[in-house]
C-alpha cells in the first residue's frame, strides 16, 4: 500500500465517510412493511402499556427493554402499524456499533483497528441481515461491545493505556461499564451471558492485580451489587422462563450440520444458502460458489501466514540490552499486540461454551446463531485487531474484499426478497375474501402472529397446544387474536358455515390442521390457495373450509 493511500485511510474524514456509507447501506433494507413471526411479536407488544409489556413479556423468552423502546416510538408515532419506524430504530443499533470504531476503538487502539472494526461491523452479511429485523439483536450486540470496550479500559489493556497498567479506572468509566452491562442484560439473555463473561474477566484481572488495584476491586464489587440489585425484578421472571425453555425449545442439534452453520453464519446467511441452491438462478449460484471457494483459499493462506507470524513473534525477543532470548508463552499471550484481540475472541468463544453447557443442563439446544450474535462485536474486534497487528496488507485487503463481496451479494438478494410485492399477496387475499363473521383458525402461531398484526380488524383464533406459559406471551396479539384450548370443538362446536384455516411451510404443503379438520364428518374443504413469501422464503397456505 502506497504512503499516500495510507494517509487517506488514516484520516478521520475517511472513517466518518465509511460510517455514513455504511449507514446508507444498512438502511437500504429498512423501508418495507413485511414482517415474520418474531417481528410480529415486537410490533404487537409495542402498542401495550409499560405494565402490560412487563406482564406479557414475562411469558416470552427475552427481557423487555427493547419492547420499552418500541413503545416509546409507538407513543411518539401514534401508530401500532408504523413498522418502518421500528425498523429504522433497530438499524440504528447496528450503525451505533459500527461507529464505536471511530468514537472508542480508534482512540484506544489506533486508526487501523478502528477503521477495520467499522468496516466489519457494516459489511458482515449477518449483521446487515439482523439489523433490519424488528428485534433486539442489533442493540444487544452494541451494548455488549460497549461493555467490552469499557472492560478493556478498566483492565487497561488498550493501546494508549499500556504504560499505566497499575492505575485505577475513572469513576465515569465504571459507571458506563455498569450501565452498558445492565442495558445488555435487559435486552437479551445471551447478552446477559456475554456481559457476565466480561464482568468475570474483569474480576479475575483485578484479583490478579490486587496489590495495585484495590480501589478498582472495591469499585467492581459496588457496581456488581448495584447491577444485580437492578436486575433482581427480572431474575424471578428469568427463573420461570427457564422452566418453559427446558425440554421444550424448538432448536434441534444435528451433527455436523449445526456446527457448520454456527461457524459460517456471519458470512453465509439464509439468502446465500438459497443462492447456492440455485433459487435465484445460475449466475447468482456461480457467483456464490466463487465467493465460497475464494473464502476457503483465503482462509488457508491466512492460517499459514498467522502460524508463521506467531512463530516469529513468539520464539525470539530482543531484551533491552540487545540480546535475543526465547519468549515465554505468557509473554506472548499478554503482549499488547496479542492480549486485546484474544480477549475479544475469548468473549465470543466463552459465550459459545456457556451456551453449550446450558444446552446440556436444560436438555434443549441453546446454541443458535442469532443468539450468539449478541457477542459478534468482540469477535469482529478480535478480527480487526489481529489483522491490524499482522500488518499483512495484501491479506487484509483480500479479507475486506471477501467480506464486501459476500455482503453486497447478500444485500442485493435481501432487497430483492424484502421489497417483492408477492409478500403482501396472502394478506390481500385474506382481506378480500374473508367475510365478516367467518372464523379464522390455526394452530400455527407463526402465521397467525403475522396475520393478526397485518390485518388487525380480522378476528382470529389460535389453537394453543404449547406447554408452559406461552399463552401469556401471546396476549400481545389481543384483541385480534384469541387463544382457545387444545380442542377444535371449543370454537367449532356450535358453528355452521365457512371458516378459514391458515398455515405456513417451507415447501407449500397443506397444513396438518386442514387434514385434521377434514377428517371430521361435519367438515369439508372448499378451496385452498398457496402463496410464496420471498421475505421469509416460505409459503402461506389459506384454506376455505365448510362445517355443516
Amino acid at each position: 500500500m502506497a504512503k499516500n493511500e495510507t494517509n487517506i485511510l488514516s484520516r478521520k474524514s475517511t472513517h466518518i465517510a465509511l460510517i455514513v456509507i455504511g449507514a446508507i447501506f444498512l438502511m437500504t433494507g429498512a423501508f418495507h412493511g413485511n414482517i415474520w413471526f418474531d417481528e410480529s411479536y415486537s410490533v404487537a407488544i409495542a402498542s401495550k402499556s409499560f405494565a402490560d409489556i412487563c406482564s406479557i413479556g414475562s411469558g416470552d423468552v427475552h427481557p423487555v427493554l427493547y419492547y420499552f423502546a418500541l413503545h416509546i416510538i409507538y407513543l411518539l408515532s401514534g401508530s401500532v402499524t408504523h413498522i418502518t419506524a421500528y425498523r429504522v430504530f433497530t438499524v440504528c443499533g447496528a450503525i451505533a456499533m459500527s461507529a464505536l470504531g471511530y468514537t472508542h476503538l480508534r482512540k484506544d487502539y489506533g486508526w487501523k483497528v478502528g477503521l477495520l472494526f467499522t468496516f466489519f461491523a457494516i459489511f458482515t452479511p449477518y449483521i446487515s441481515y439482523l439489523s433490519i429485523e424488528v428485534r433486539m439483536y442489533s442493540w444487544a450486540s452494541c451494548m455488549v461491545m460497549l461493555t467490552f470496550i469499557y472492560a478493556c479500559r478498566i483492565m487497561q489493556v488498550t493501546g494508549t493505556h499500556q504504560q499505566r497498567a497499575h492505575t485505577n479506572a475513572s469513576l465515569s468509566t465504571w459507571i458506563k461499564f455498569a450501565l452498558c452491562s445492565l442495558a445488555a442484560a435487559y435486552l437479551h439473555y445471551f447478552a446477559l451471558l456475554s456481559v457476565f463473561i466480561i464482568n468475570l474477566g474483569v474480576l479475575i484481572f483485578l484479583i490478579a492485580h490486587f496489590r495495585s488495584r484495590k480501589r478498582d476491586l472495591r469499585a467492581f464489587i459496588i457496581q456488581a451489587v448495584c447491577e444485580v440489585a437492578a436486575y433482581v425484578p427480572w431474575l424471578f421472571v428469568l427463573a420461570s422462563q427457564l422452566g418453559v425453555v427446558s425440554n421444550t425449545y424448538w432448536v434441534n442439534f444435528t451433527f455436523p450440520d449445526t456446527l457448520i452453520s454456527l461457524l459460517r453464519y456471519p458470512l453465509y446467511t439464509m439468502q446465500l444458502t438459497f443462492a447456492a441452491g440455485q433459487v435465484y438462478g445460475t449466475p447468482v449460484r456461480i457467483l456464490t460458489e466463487i465467493l465460497v471457494v475464494a473464502g476457503f483459499v483465503l482462509l488457508f493462506v491466512t492460517i499459514g501466514v498467522v502460524i508463521k507470524h506467531i512463530h516469529d513473534r513468539k520464539t525470539m525477543v530482543r531484551d533491552a540490552d540487545g540480546t535475543m532470548r526465547r519468549r515465554s508463552v505468557h509473554e506472548f499471550l499478554s503482549a499488547p499486540e496479542t492480549l486485546p484481540g484474544l480477549l475479544g475472541v475469548g468473549v465470543y468463544i466463552g459465550l459459545f461454551v456457556v451456551a453449550g453447557i446450558a444446552s446440556v443442563i436444560m436438555h434443549s439446544l441453546m446454541l443458535y446463531f442469532r443468539y450468539l450474535f449478541c457477542a459478534i462485536g468482540p469477535l469482529m474486534f478480535g478480527l480487526a485487531f489481529f489483522l491490524a497487528h499482522l500488518n499483512e496488507k495484501k491479506i487484509t485487503a483480500c479479507i475486506c474484499a471477501l467480506f464486501l463481496g459476500f455482503s453486497l451479494l447478500n444485500q442485493g438478494l435481501m432487497i430483492h426478497d424484502d421489497y417483492s410485492p408477492d409478500n403482501q399477496a396472502p394478506i390481500r387475499y385474506l382481506q378480500n375474501n374473508a367475510e365478516p363473521g367467518e372464523l379464522v383458525l390455526s394452530s400455527d402461531i407463526g402465521v397467525e402472529g403475522v396475520t393478526s398484526v397485518e390485518i388487525p380488524d380480522l378476528p382470529q383464533y389460535y389453537l394453543n397446544w404449547q406447554p408452559g406459559n406461552w399463552g401469556r406471551a401471546y396476549e400481545c396479539y389481543a384483541p385480534t387474536l384469541t387463544s382457545i384450548p387444545n380442542n377444535w370443538d371449543s370454537i367449532l362446536g356450535n358453528y355452521h358455515g365457512n371458516f378459514w384455516v391458515l398455515g405456513e411451510s417451507s415447501n407449500g404443503s397443506r397444513p396438518n390442521d386442514v387434514d385434521d379438520l377434514a377428517a371430521r364428518n361435519d367438515v369439508q374443504v372448499v378451496s385452498s390457495e398457496c402463496f410464496f413469501r420471498p421475505y421469509t422464503r416460505s409459503y402461506f397456505t389459506i384454506t376455505l373450509m365448510y362445517k355443516d
